[in-house]
């Protein structure tokens, strides 16, 4: 089994230039049989196994620590040897997390792991290039009490291979200690040396690169030819790959279940949606109450089928939570406002059927994805709920999300040339330039920096968390996940939200508005003249407002108060709640180009119908398809497709998703065509 220790991605922030399906790329055609990864973090890691299942490598999962000893500090690789391994790195992740790992710690959890000094940076080497080689050897020697401990023989500098090398091998030898060879893997070749310093620089303007050091990536012949003195270091290294029986198993995850305080939470959720359909009906004119009945008890059949009854019982409680303590929610967002469930348990305060939102298009039965349901709070009372939710599933249940800041090709430009000492006024004539593609090649100082810029651009800088989102989980996710310390007291997944997503966790977005919180003000103000009043008792057909509108008076007004928006509402002269949802939904790319046009037909302006059987649909809208909804009821009652499978059609027109869009266009002329429509239309 041939490769290398030591070696890292670019989630290796501020320290590595190399992506990391780029290492696995290298790794393949350099001659290795693994991959060794050993950042200092666990980030991209599921997508390194995943990606790793394409290659022929063996992948091994390794992690770079700083651990204290009595008066310094060494440094090792760990790497995961099994299942057992596995679980104590996630508890050292979380360690190093808190507090400074202690070499005591690593001997609480030293089973299924194996450790390796690592190189200049271990207290073995320091102390023999201080030429205390008796100090040196003590630690060898206390370092053994790990079980399973090997030194790490690494050449990358002269002082390392000829003043430590010698005397490690003299030293392991006497010990009874393996020798593994390291080789520390920062960029792919010498033509990215400049950007790696830099990049090390941009961390701390007090990094060096040691001066005749080499961390470009090797193949497996420079390898060879790097050890030649040491070569039985590879024998050791394939026994050490070999005896890894760890297989990466990505966990399976399940939501919290809701304490009901009694029965079922199917019972539950249905006797709440049933009395909370009581409610709503009492303030619905002339309600056909048989139609609500159908359309519930259907989609309470969806979601238990689903296995979704504690999702909405959770979301149900949390904002149950917050209005009884008089915080405000959102009246809903995107298509759990298609719920008739989430109206009637006063999750969302929009009524579905009067305005024709499909529950599908929330919950697909035929395309099992986890049920998102976006919430709104006041951007200053978010955190209570979070606390809330918290408290009530366990610390270690729900966890935020990482996000990551990369270099954009200015920031790039920025951050070398401060390492560079190129001048700020000198930085922003660079930058004009490169927006107008107008570089001088006779500018060495220009050309050397866009070079070097663009070789980190793209590349992890930071980690940052998601604005909104957290995973909710039943179980404990701190031994199944790599998690850090997050803000307000929060753990954070290592893992990104997509990655997340692929292992079937739950995510919820809490969002802060700031308008909410300005709404919330003004509303509180108003009751305390008039205590009776309630922002749901406003008409939507007040006159006052659609004057205010029509003079585009709406600064302040979310989604209203762009200079765009203002000469939009000017043209249309808004003067039903209609006009306003069919603005906001046509005022973003694409769709805009439609504005003049719907503006024109509800003037006035004659149009036909592309088929007299679209007008019950496309009616509101002047017969040009505004919302994703028409696009499902042309699908289902033009073409005769299922509303499930019309929300397929639909989510690849969203998606912009060209597979999807091609096999759909054949199915739905089929289905037109068996319909009774001609090919021709």
């Amino acid at each position: 089994m041939f490769g290398i220790l030591y070696t890292q991605s670019s989630y290796e922030m501020l320290k590595n230039t190399i992506p990391q399906e780029t290492l696995i790329e290298k790794a393949v055609n350099g001659g290795y049989d693994f991959l060794a990864l050993s950042n200092s973090n666990l980030h991209g890691t599921h997508q390194f196994f995943k990606a790793m299942k394409k290659t022929r490598l063996k992948p091994v999962l390794g992690l770079e620590i700083n651990v204290a000893l009595d008066l310094e500090t060494s440094r090792f690789l760990v790497f995961v040897k099994d299942q057992t391994g596995y679980q104590n790195l996630l508890k050292l992740v979380m360690k190093k997390q808190s507090s400074e790992i202690a070499f005591q710690d690593l001997l609480s959890l030293k089973e299924g792991l194996m450790f390796v000094s690592l190189g200049l940076s271990s207290a073995i080497d320091q102390h023999i290039m201080k030429d205390e080689q008796d100090q040196a050897y003590r630690y060898i020697q206390q370092f053994k009490a790990l079980k399973s401990f090997y030194i790490g023989l690494c050449l990358d500098s002269f002082d390392q291979e000829m003043k430590v090398a010698p005397i490690l091998k003299e030293m392991a030898d006497k010990a009874g200690v393996l020798l593994l060879p390291l080789h520390q893997t920062s960029y792919i070749n010498h033509e990215d040396e400049e950007a790696y310093e830099a990049l090390i620089k941009i961390d701390s303007e007090h990094n060096e690169k040691i001066k005749d050091a080499n961390y470009t990536f090797m193949t497996k012949n420079e390898l060879i030819e790097l050890f030649q003195d040491y070569p039985f270091v590879f024998k050791n290294l394939s026994d050490f790959i070999q005896s890894i029986s760890y297989t990466y198993q990505p966990p399976t995850f399940e939501m919290p279940e809701y304490p009901t305080p009694e029965g079922t939470p199917e019972a539950y959720l249905r006797s709440l949606a049933i009395v909370g359909l009581r409610k709503r009906l009492k303030k619905i004119v002339n309600a056909q109450e048989k139609v609500y009945q159908d359309r519930l008890l259907y989609e309470l059949n969806v979601i238990h089928n689903m296995g979704f009854d504690s999702y909405f019982l959770i979301v149900y409680d949390f904002v149950r939570f917050a209005k009884t303590n008089g915080i405000f929610v959102g009246p809903g967002r995107g298509s759990s406002a298609g719920s008739l469930v989430a109206y009637c348990l006063g999750i969302t305060d929009v009524d579905p059927l009067t305005y024709d939102l499909l529950f599908e298009r929330f919950l697909n039965p035929e395309r099992i994805t986890m049920p998102d349901i976006d919430m709104d709070f006041p951007d200053d009372k978010r955190d209570i709920v979070l606390q809330y939710v918290k408290e009530k599933y366990g610390k270690h249940h729900m966890v935020s999300i990482v996000t990551f800041g990369t270099f954009a090709l200015r920031s790039s430009i920025r951050d070398i040339a401060r390492v560079m000492k190129i001048d700020t006024s000198r930085v922003n004539g660079i930058i004009a330039r490169v927006i107008k593609d107008d570089i001088d090649e006779t500018d060495y100082e220009m050309v050397r920096l866009l070079k070097v810029a663009k070789k980190i651009e793209g590349l992890p800088r930071h980690t940052g968390t998601h604005a909104a989102g957290m995973i909710l989980a039943k179980q404990d996710l701190t031994e199944s996940i790599p998690l850090q310390i997050g803000i307000n007291d929060f753990y954070q997944s290592q893992y990104e939200q997509k990655d997340l997503e692929e292992l079937g966790l739950l995510k919820m977005d809490f969002l802060g508005i700031r308008n909410l919180s300005i709404i919330d003000e003004v509303v509180t103000r108003i009751q305390q003249a008039n205590p009776e009043f309630q922002i749901t008792d406003i008409p939507l057909d007040d006159e006052k407002t659609y004057h205010l509108l029509e003079r585009s008076d709406t600064s302040g007004i979310f989604q209203l108060e762009s200079s765009g928006m203002r000469a939009v509402l000017r043209k249309l002269k808004p003067n039903s709640f209609e006009d306003l949802v069919a603005i906001l939904a046509l005022y973003r790319p694409g769709p805009m180009d439609n504005i003049d046009e719907y503006i024109s037909r509800r003037n006035g302006k004659s149009f036909e119908y592309i088929h007299q059987d679209l007008k019950p649909i496309l009616k509101n809208t002047y017969g040009i398809i505004v919302y994703q909804e028409q696009i499902m009821r042309i699908a289902s009652e033009f073409a005769g497709y299922t509303l499930a499978e019309a929300d397929i059609l639909r989510r690849g027109v969203s998606k912009k998703d060209r597979q999807v869009l091609e096999n759909e266009e054949k199915r739905f002329i089929q289905k037109c065509l068996e319909k009774g429509h001609e090919k021709s239309i």
